[in-house]
Order: structure tokens, then C-alpha cells, then sequence
């Protein structure tokens, strides 16, 4: 090939390279706005079939968006859900979380490849506001610190809760705060703080001349269950009826390291208990429901609404009396589900609800959203773009995803045992699961023997049928327990701090 012809196509190839670039730093790419509720199960929406609740303009954001119907918690407690979200990993590798053995902070290092920071970097203006419910800290470092310090000095012993640890500065606009936050903000109620919040940030972003990204973070619908009036109000009179799993035979058929040592076990005995509750909490989602609605309005009102994304979920599940539990944690499918609606206003309409089966993982949050950015997700994230399925050119990303709950109120890790007979004595609720499109698999391997559970959750999403031990599904269960071995050691991050 002559000298020529090879410099004009180079030339050719340069100048598509820098137009490619070109666009993704360009005022075209969409504004994006992350919505992430706290304890939200996801049926807790009309469109999902919910009678009872009230959440107009989350249908209508379901409606004209993609709903994803098997999304599925990495871990299903906020502090590493949240970080498993926005570095869009699994807690096995960043082992940020409140328990042993992963309880460690989120290093500076870690966090400069997190999708809010690539975001700022490719030019977005960017902003955070509500809880923020991990701590950044400059070295990875244990979460607790000294208990004495806070006996002597009134500091916190928890990272997550103290204000240093919160990366402020690595947003354009930062309105959010440590710790679990409150319900009661400037004399109204904490949900409408964060949609005015939002609003002021919306309104500010409309001046730039960058495209934004947001971050709302709500505390709602988390204990203490303190909605404002005006939504409780709407649930007066009304009966609200119990899950159809709400029963002793289900809590019964639980592995007996659940009934025994889960923290929600047993919860809202009684009609009065459960109904003061239920109302409370469903209150607290139509108020983040009526900050969706403000949120749009304004969007459209500023001119924004037809180049703004909106993504909406929640950082883990909740059981709400199923299975007679209360909480999270647990990886039944009503603490590991997740909400997750992804709104594309450029997207064609669609006569109905548009629903997605494939299977998929929170840590697919971070790269889709930079995908949107025109960017490309850093090695470090394990999770994978969902724009093909949005788009429906694609119907999965994932043959399985992965997950795993550390929390066990604080109590010791089985290797810290050196008498074999303690080990065996001793049982937590600390587990892991891998799940593919038709099975989930769970371990409990803190106890002895190790407990199994396999569910066909296709055919048994309440999970009441365990196959272990069942000879039809013994390859079934041989494959799952390599499948979760596999995950484990492919995504065990450092313990070094």
C-alpha cells in the first residue's frame, strides 16, 4: 500500500476518533438523574400489581419507561449495597460494609473510579443530595473505629456517620449528610427536603452549559416510620392486606439458624402491629412517589424533560411480614429483589408497560449509567451495561449474578474459633447466593454442617420447595455450588488497610 493511501486513512481514522470524542464531551448527551429509595420491596408500586398503594407517578414513569422485573440486590443492606451500586461492584470484592468480615471503608482510590466521579470528569456538573450512607476515606480502613473514642471524646464510632468520610468534594453541588439522617429537615418533612433540594439543583443545572447528573437519595421508606400527615391521611380506613406468605408454616419451613437468630424474625405479630406498620410505610412511599411527580414537573416546565434519563430503585428489599420476618438482609427473594425502572425519553413509546425478564444485578446501575454518558465502565466494575436491554437488542447480559449478606448483628466470624468444638457450635445467618434465570442457590457457611437451600424460582418464587436433597435436581445443585465457588474466588477483593 502506498505511503499516500496509508497517511488518508489514518487521517480518516484520527478525525472519527477525535468526532467520537468530541460527542461524548458535547452538549447532546443526555442529563441523568438517579432516584434510590431506602428498604423499598420492589412490588411496593401500582404498576406492579400493588392495589393498595399509591404511587401515581411512579406508574407513569414505569409506563413510559423499561421495568426490569429481575433485578437483583448484590448485598440487601444499604451501607454495601451502596457502594456496590455506585462502583458498580460486588461486596466480595469492595468489602465495604457494617459486619465482619467485610467492614472496611471505601478508599480514595477505589472511589476516584466510582460512576459520580467518571461523570465529573467527562464534564457533567454533578450533584448529590439525601443520605449518602458509606464512608470515602483516604486509606482503607476498618468502619468502627475505637469504641473509647466515642465514650471519651463524643466522636462516632462509625465511619458512615461522620462527616469527614463523605466525599463532598468530589461533587460540582453536594447536599447530602451522613449517617441514617432524619425525617425532620428545616419544619417540614425530610422527603420534601429532598425533592426541594433536587429542584434547586435542577434549577441551577439548567444555567450550565454541561449536561447534569443527579443523585437523589432518600431516607424513606426506612424506620423510624414517621411519614408526613398529609400522605398517612390517605390510608386512613384502609385494610391493607398481609402478604399471602404471611404465615407460621412458611416461617416454620425456614432454616433453623433464621428462626433462631435472624434479627426480624417473628415480625408485626398481631393485625394492629402489622396495619400500623404497613400504613406508615406505604405513606412514606407515595410521599417519594409525589417527589417523582415535582421532579418531572419541573424537568418539563425548565425544557429538560425530553433529554433527561431517570433511574429509579432502592439499596435492598423488604420482607413487610412475609415469611413472618421483618428487615432485610436475608437473600429470600423479598430482601434481594430489586425496584429498577430506567426512563429514556428518547426511547420510542410503547403502547403498555415495556418489562424486561433478563436476569440482572445492581452493579449493572454504574455502567449503564455511564453508558448513557457516552463512557466506558473502568475494569474495576464487574457489572455490565443494561442499554442493550433497554433497547431491546438484547434479552440478557447475565447467565447469573451473585450475591451475599455479612451482616449478623456484630457477632464474631467463624475463624475466629480455634477450638473445633466452638467452631462447630457456633451458626450465623451470614450467607451467599448465585442466581440464574430459573435457580437460586443459598449458603449459609457459617454453620455445621453448612446449610443449603436451592429454589426453582420460576416455578416457586415464595422459595417454599428446598431441592436439596431432591435426587432430580442433584446436577442442578452440583452446578450451582460451582457456580457460587467460581464467584467467590473470581471477585474476593483485599482485606488490607
Amino acid at each position: 500500500m502506498r505511503k499516500k493511501e496509508v497517511f488518508r486513512r489514518s487521517t480518516i481514522v484520527l478525525i472519527l476518533l477525535v468526532f467520537v470524542a468530541a460527542r461524548a464531551f458535547s452538549g447532546d448527551r443526555p442529563n441523568i438523574i438517579f432516584l434510590l429509595t431506602d428498604d423499598q420491596r420492589w412490588d411496593t408500586f401500582g404498576f406492579m400489581g400493588n392495589k393498595t398503594i399509591i404511587t401515581p407517578n411512579c406508574d407513569k414513569l414505569a409506563a413510559e419507561g423499561v421495568v426490569f422485573e429481575n433485578t437483583l440486590h448484590a448485598t440487601p443492606i444499604c451501607q454495601p449495597s451502596r457502594a456496590s451500586i455506585q462502583l458498580g461492584q460486588y461486596l466480595n470484592t469492595h468489602r465495604c460494609g457494617f459486619d465482619a468480615p467485610t467492614q472496611n471503608s471505601i478508599s480514595q482510590q477505589e472511589w476516584m473510579k466510582s460512576f459520580p466521579v467518571l461523570l465529573r470528569e467527562s464534564g457533567y456538573f454533578t450533584g448529590f443530595v439525601g443520605k449518602f450512607g458509606y464512608p470515602v476515606s483516604a486509606q482503607k480502613t476498618k468502619n468502627r473505629v475505637n469504641e473509647d473514642l466515642a465514650i471519651d471524646k463524643g466522636v462516632d464510632s462509625q465511619l458512615w456517620k461522620r462527616e469527614e468520610c463523605m466525599p463532598k468534594d468530589s461533587y460540582d453541588r453536594w447536599l447530602g449528610f451522613p449517617g441514617q439522617g432524619t425525617y425532620h429537615v428545616n419544619g417540614k418533612h425530610g422527603t420534601e427536603d429532598r425533592g426541594d433540594k433536587a429542584i434547586a439543583f435542577i434549577r441551577a443545572a439548567a444555567n450550565q452549559k454541561a449536561p447534569f447528573a443527579l443523585q437523589v437519595s432518600f431516607k424513606a421508606p426506612h424506620s423510624p416510620f414517621s411519614p408526613a400527615p398529609e400522605f398517612l391521611a390517605m390510608y386512613e380506613n384502609t385494610n391493607i392486606p398481609r402478604h399471602d406468605n404471611d404465615l407460621e408454616e412458611a416461617f416454620e419451613r425456614l432454616p433453623e439458624v433464621v428462626r433462631t437468630k435472624y434479627r426480624g424474625r417473628k415480625g408485626y405479630v398481631g393485625d394492629e402491629a402489622f396495619q400500623n406498620f404497613i400504613t406508615r410505610y406505604y405513606a412514606l412511599i407515595t410521599g417519594v412517589d409525589h417527589v417523582v411527580g415535582r421532579i418531572r414537573e419541573e424537568l418539563k416546565s425548565l425544557g429538560l424533560d425530553e433529554n433527561t434519563i431517570i433511574i429509579y430503585s432502592s439499596d435492598n428489599g423488604y420482607f413487610c411480614g412475609s415469611k413472618q420476618l421483618s428487615g432485610k438482609d436475608l437473600l429470600y427473594e423479598e430482601s434481594i429483589k430489586a425496584p429498577l425502572i430506567i426512563y429514556d425519553p428518547r426511547q420510542p413509546a410503547s403502547a403498555g408497560i415495556t418489562k424486561r425478564q433478563g436476569i440482572t444485578s445492581t452493579i449493572d446501575i454504574a455502567p449503564t449509567i455511564l453508558g448513557y454518558a457516552g463512557l466506558k465502565a473502568p475494569s474495576s466494575m464487574q457489572g455490565k451495561s443494561l442499554l442493550p436491554l433497554v433497547s431491546g437488542t438484547k434479552n440478557q447480559v447475565h447467565k447469573a449474578v451473585y450475591g451475599e449478606n455479612n451482616f449478623a448483628n456484630f457477632s464474631p466470624v467463624i475463624s475466629d474459633f480455634n477450638d473445633p468444638a466452638e467452631r462447630d457450635a457456633f451458626s450465623s445467618v451470614r450467607s451467599k447466593y448465585v442466581r440464574t434465570p430459573q435457580f437460586k442457590y443459598i449458603r449459609y457457611h457459617e454453620c455445621t454442617p453448612v446449610v443449603e437451600e436451592l429454589w426453582k424460582i420460576t416455578k416457586d418464587p415464595q422459595e417454599k420447595i428446598n431441592l436439596v436433597g431432591n435426587p432430580e435436581y442433584s446436577s442442578v445443585l452440583k452446578k450451582m455450588r460451582k457456580m457460587l465457588d467460581k464467584f467467590e474466588t473470581s471477585t474476593r477483593g483485599m482485606d488490607s488497610y
